[in-house]
């Protein structure tokens, strides 16, 4: 018996793709720098790892990066981050209103059985502050997020809070998400049932889709798994 479903929060309930893109190369393109000397900190993979677990702030990331490619000016500096991180919660904000049309009725069909829901995402600071204050996320009854938990997933740990938040075992949960961050083969390795949501990869990553995690073409089917169907 399923009574707790579990969802990753980019690509799965709402897209990045659905709207307009606000990451490096609009950010370098914004500065007018170099975009592969904007990418050298961007892309640093301690850095990425820093800021997905909350110790490193998107101001302090474009700071360090502003200094790398030569940006010196206080004044200039200072508007260049504020325009960058402005333009990223802007878009980040717009992204949690392009949803599959079918992801409300899903996420709210499943509370109406008495299902509990829970989101387990890696994410900025700056992301976790517009979850946080996005209109459906009273449907939730628990939220882990890496930056605020100061781990991340694939790390077992952030699943197992997750379930002891809801008081639900392994077995008796569904975890739901695009793949991203090996999530799927930590979540079935810990004995939840993972299922990979592929209603936006097939339009943007159709490469990306693994059969051997039953890929949902349509949110509603999610519904039709916890009911047993």
């Amino acid at each position: 018996m399923i009574r707790a479903v579990f969802f990753d929060m980019y690509e799965t309930l709402c897209s990045h793709y659905r709207c307009p893109l606000y990451f490096g190369a609009q950010i370098a393109e914004d500065w007018g720098v170099d975009a592969q000397a904007f990418f050298r900190l961007w892309r640093n993979d301690a850095l990425e790892h820093a800021r997905t677990t909350g110790r490193l702030t998107l101001e302090e990331l474009l700071l360090r990066i502003a200094a790398d490619v030569g940006i010196h000016d206080p004044a200039q500096r200072q508007r260049l981050i504020r325009l960058a991180a402005e333009k990223r919660r802007a878009v980040k904000r717009q992204c949690l209103h392009c949803l599959h049309p079918e992801i409300l009725p899903m996420l709210w069909g499943l509370k109406a059985r008495g299902i509990r829901l829970g989101l387990i995402s890696n994410c900025y600071i700056e992301e976790a502050e517009v979850i946080r204050r996005w209109a459906e996320v009273s449907c939730f009854d628990d939220m882990q997020l890496s930056c605020e938990q100061g781990i991340a997933k694939p790390d077992p740990r952030i699943f197992r809070q997750g379930m002891a938040a809801l008081g639900v075992t392994p077995g008796e949960c569904l975890y739901i998400g695009d793949g991203g961050s090996m999530e799927l083969e930590a979540a079935s390795g810990l004995g939840m049932h993972a299922m990979q949501a592929a209603w936006y990869l097939r339009d943007t990553a159709p490469s990306a889709i693994r059969q051997e995690y039953q890929p949902l073409d349509s949110p509603m089917q999610v519904l039709a798994k916890a009911e047993g169907r």
